[in-house]
């Protein structure tokens, strides 16, 4: 029998594209894939170190690996084992430790001996990588009907509370070609859409030689003969990096979904100051004003994080302020995590207890104010549903170009990874619900 293997994903869509490389290098090695929650001859963690959260749930995931098969070999890799391979080998949490470099080559590594006690462990330094290697991939392997598209990794900017440029290393982009070529099998393989991402997405290309601009690729992906999917999204892009090159490369491109997550953190000048963030809040506001006269229908979202060392009443409340303001469609609202190996770990002042949940309470009941009011815009009207599961009372779930959620009845001709058309009758919790009026495509 062949062996068995199991593999839980925590964290951002690097990581999810990355883990269907694993997954398909281990199927064509002879492995077969089960469900996390089975016995397996090896458990894979590809776990988070954003947020101390993130990596509790990593080590909860080993620890229910062990416990389902004491046996098995079981691999900690992804940003959690970077930031503190120490802590899962002390605690005897992980066969194998590797780290954001030699997770690549885990086949390799998985050859290795490794135990309890003596773990094969594997963590180099990422920050001395200088350049991006493909991860070829036919699919994804992750049960989802869009695909993610790495096509840079890594980050400089050195937020005073971010442990992304430690565990992830220096920015780096993919190149042209291998971004075209990766496109190239996504469409080949029927999906519909594809979203390009990376760990500071706007950064690709200032390290290739020449330089280029995500502009730039966006421009190559129409010129130079790639195959197109119906529909390409971007993920997240810092406000400075909205160039009126970019936008014009934006406004030109077929297919392109009007969604646009551009993070905050504090709409207050001297927070964002002491988080390093390198613009202000009026700078911020110019971008979303202009992306949403731009885009009018786009669905606009900012990451915001509550509770920053130092953050009094006043600049919460600058926070809040600028966000009623903006015509922002839905907020990440995020408590603040020290994160060990960060300044900001070290400063007094952390906003904790009642009044971190009071504050971040405030933020999530604003932002799903505005989730709401952005929906209500759309009951009475069609639009174009991209279809991704049907639950068992035998509704239909999908996503419109512009991130609305909606469900609606289903018929023997909708399948996931169809289009359709849905006319939206009414809002309901976090969708809108319709009945289907157009064929599938």
């Amino acid at each position: 029998m062949s062996p068995t293997v199991a593999l839980e994903t925590l964290g951002c869509k690097v990581n999810q594209y990355e883990s269907s490389y694993f997954l398909e290098s281990l199927i064509k090695a002879g492995y077969t894939p089960v469900s996390f929650r089975d016995t397996a001859d090896v458990y894979i963690v590809h776990g988070c170190a954003v947020t101390s959260r993130a990596g509790f749930q990593t080590r909860q995931l080993l620890r229910r690996a062990r416990r389902l098969n004491p046996e098995a070999r079981i691999v900690a890799t992804g940003c959690e084992a970077q930031a503190d391979p120490a802590r899962l080998a002390k605690e005897r949490l992980a066969t194998h430790i590797l780290g954001t470099v030699e997770k690549a080559d885990l086949l390799r590594y998985l050859d290795e001996p490794g135990g309890w006690d003596n773990p094969c462990l594997a963590v180099s330094d990422p920050r001395r990588c200088s350049t991006l290697s493909p991860l070829p991939l036919s699919r994804m392997h992750t049960g989802r009907t869009r695909a993610f598209l790495r096509i840079q990794d890594g980050c400089d900017a050195f937020c005073s509370y971010c442990i992304v440029p430690h565990t992830r290393g220096a920015a780096r982009s993919l190149p042209e070609v291998d971004v075209h070529a990766q496109m190239d099998r996504f469409v080949a393989a029927g999906y519909k859409e594809v979203v390009l991402t990376g760990i500071h997405l706007g950064q690709w290309g200032r390290d290739l030689a020449p330089p280029r601009s995500l502009a730039d690729l966006l421009r190559s992906l129409q010129d130079k003969g790639c195959s197109l999917p119906l529909r390409l999204r971007l993920s997240s892009l810092e406000s400075i990096e909205w160039t009126e090159e970019l936008l014009s490369a934006l406004a030109g491109f077929p297919g392109l979904c009007p969604h646009f997550h551009v993070p905050l953190q504090s709409g207050d000048a001297t927070v964002l100051s002491r988080m390093h963030r390198p613009y202000g809040p009026g700078d911020f506001a110019d971008v979303l004003i202009e992306l949403h006269h731009r885009f009018p229908e786009a669905a606009l979202g900012a990451d915001v994080m509550v509770g920053f060392p130092g953050e009094d009443e006043s600049h919460f409340q600058n926070t809040v302020r600028l966000i009623n303001g903006l015509p922002l469609t839905y907020l990440h609202v995020f408590p603040y995590s020290p994160r060990p190996g960060t300044p900001a770990a070290r400063w007094p002042d952390r906003v904790e207890g009642n009044e971190l949940k009071r504050r971040a309470h405030l933020l999530q009941a604003l932002g799903a104010q505005k989730r709401e009011a952005f929906r209500k815009r759309f009951v009475g009207r069609c639009v174009e549903v991209l279809v991704e599961s049907c639950d068992k009372s035998g509704m239909w779930r999908g996503t419109t170009a512009n991130y609305l959620q909606v469900r609606f009845a289903g018929s023997p001709n909708i399948a996931a990874g169809a289009f359709v058309r849905v006319r939206i009758r009414a809002t309901a919790e976090d969708w809108l619900v319709g009945e289907v009026v157009g064929t599938t495509f």
